[in-house]
C-alpha cells in the first residue's frame, strides 16, 4: 500500500483518519501546555467533606438507631439506651412508652437521669435538684406528673429553675417523653 502523504489523503481513509487529521492540524502550542493544578481550595474543600462524611456516617447517624448500622461488622450489641424485649416486658412498656423512654435519654437525662431520679450527670451542677419523677409526692412538682401536667412543662419550661422549654419538639415525641414520665410516676417499684 502507499504511504498517505497529505491531510486530504488522510480524511478519505474512513474514520481513523480523523485522529490523524486532528494530530496533524493541531498547533504545537496546544500540545505543550502544562496541565492545569487543582487549587488548594479545591483539594481542602474535598478532603473536609470527607472527614465531614466519614464523621456523620461512623458517629453521629448511629447514635440515632437502636443499634449501629455496622454492627454486623464490629459488634452486634444494641446502643445503651435499646431495651431488649424481655426488658421491654419487665417494666410493662407499650411502645408508645418506649419510644418515649428512647427521647427521655436522648433529651432529659442528663439532669434527671436515665431512669427520671433526678441523679443525671447535670444534676451535681444545678442550683436546685431535678425531681424524682419515682417518688410518689406529687407535692414536689410544679405542674404535676400528669401527661398534660408533663406536656406544660416540656412547652413552657419552669420560671426561675434551670428546666428549658422544649417547644421545638416535635408534638408527638413530647406526648411519647409525657407519657413515659407519667408511667415512671405511676409505677415505681418497676424501676
Amino acid at each position: 500500500p502507499e504511504p498517505v502523504r497529505s491531510s486530504s489523503d488522510l480524511r478519505s481513509n474512513g474514520w481513523s483518519s480523523t485522529l490523524i487529521t486532528f494530530m496533524l492540524e493541531t498547533p504545537v502550542t496546544q500540545i505543550d501546555k502544562e496541565p492545569k493544578t487543582l487549587p488548594m481550595k479545591t483539594i481542602v474543600t474535598a478532603v473536609a467533606s470527607l472527614f465531614a462524611f466519614l464523621v456523620i456516617a461512623f458517629l453521629i447517624l448511629p447514635a440515632f438507631f437502636d443499634s449501629t448500622p455496622f454492627d454486623m461488622l464490629f459488634h452486634r450489641s444494641p446502643a445503651p439506651w435499646a431495651l431488649d424485649e424481655q426488658t421491654q416486658a419487665k417494666l410493662q412498656l407499650n411502645e408508645s412508652q418506649t419510644k418515649g423512654r428512647y427521647h427521655f435519654v436522648q433529651y432529659c437525662s442528663g439532669c434527671h437521669g436515665p431512669d427520671g431520679r433526678g441523679n443525671g450527670p447535670t444534676s451535681q451542677t444545678l442550683a436546685r435538684r431535678p425531681p424524682n419523677f419515682l417518688n410518689p409526692s406529687v407535692a414536689n412538682y410544679t405542674n404535676g406528673l400528669t401527661q398534660q401536667g408533663v406536656l406544660k412543662t416540656l412547652n413552657e419550661g419552669i420560671a426561675g429553675t434551670q428546666m428549658p422549654s422544649y417547644s421545638h419538639l416535635p408534638e408527638e415525641v413530647k406526648a411519647q417523653i409525657s407519657e413515659y414520665v407519667e408511667h415512671l410516676h405511676n409505677h415505681p417499684a418497676l424501676y
